[in-house]
């Protein structure tokens, strides 16, 4: 018997069904439902994956239908907050300018008071120097009228120009330091500590009297960095740096080298381009230190 082929395709041998055995149907069976997708990838990822879509879907739909209505003109409440906004604007504009005027008139009066102030300063510090050297003009006349006097006076003025309270005169030596021309590095500047060892080497072949850029060096003196400056008794230095000391000038200049500061700016100056220029000087005027109050130093009763 020929082979036949059912209607799913498949090929038989053409033998009858056995008895009992279900007859196979021609028309093909349904099949089952789909499952929708969020059973299939995961209710999470399903909502990752489709809720902006579906976000942007409806604002396009929103926007289109908007743009299809026809475009409707400002009514009566649209001026109305128009003419409100203006208003505001105009107020806010005057308000500044007002508030401009008052600023320049208040501006204008504390310049005023400032410069009034600056005069009266001005005015109290000249009384202060003239009451100043009026003290002294008695303060000498006192003391020259009578030979104790006399002597109190001489030793007054070598402790003033011990301790650098009274200013001083006399020849001596000037010392000009400073940077390497283009210095980048800190051993290529002038450091507080090149002054300090300057400084006490000119104390060490017998200077008298040292100042630094005009500050008189005395033993309450500090120089030290401040910041990216120098300060010598709290006063900040430019370069460079003119340090005069007043003494022999021949006996200084000579044995300054041979002091262990001389020698190490001798080798700032051949290591690293430091200024190190020493000069002879006839004569030269050292001011006073300023003012200093003690606070812990005491004379001794033998001494009063």
């Amino acid at each position: 018997m020929a082979a036949e082929q059912d209607t799913r395709g498949r090929t038989t041998d053409g033998a009858a069904p056995a008895a009992g055995a279900p007859t196979p149907s021609r028309k093909p069976s349904r099949s089952a439902p789909e499952p929708p997708p969020q059973a299939v990838m995961g209710l999470l990822n399903y909502l990752t994956a489709t809720s902006l879509d579906e976000d942007y879907a409806h604002v396009s739909k929103q926007r289109a239908a908007a743009g299809a209505r026809p475009k409707r003109s400002p009514g009566t409440v649209g001026l109305v907050v128009l003419a409100v906004f203006g208003v505001l604007v105009a107020t806010a504009a005057v308000q500044t300018s007002r508030n401009a005027d008052e600023s320049a008139s208040s501006r204008e009066s504390l310049v005023k008071q400032v410069n009034s102030r600056k005069s009266e300063l001005g005015a109290k510090r000249a009384q202060a120097a003239d009451l100043t050297r009026e003290v002294a003009a008695l303060q000498d006349n006192n003391l020259n009228a009578t030979n104790q006097g006399r002597a109190v006076r001489a030793r007054l003025d070598r402790l003033g120009v011990t301790s650098g309270s009274v200013p001083v005169k006399g020849p001596g030596i000037r010392v000009v330091v400073d940077d390497a021309p283009g210095a980048t590095e800190d051993k290529q500047q002038v450091l507080d500590q090149d002054l300090q060892k300057l400084v006490n080497a000119l104390w060490l072949v017998g200077a008298e009297a040292i100042s630094i850029n005009g500050q008189r060096v005395t033993n309450l003196t500090a120089i030290r960095e401040g910041g990216s400056a120098i300060t010598v008794n709290f006063v900040s230095m430019k370069r460079p740096y003119t340090v005069s000391a007043i003494g022999n000038k021949n006996q200084m200049a000579a044995q300054l080298l041979d002091t262990d500061g001389g020698r190490t700016w001798l080798t700032l100056r051949a290591s690293f381009g430091l200024k190190f220029d020493v000069t002879s000087e006839d004569s030269m005027t050292l001011p006073a230190a300023h003012p200093f109050a003690l606070r812990y130093a005491r004379q001794p009763e033998r001494l009063r």
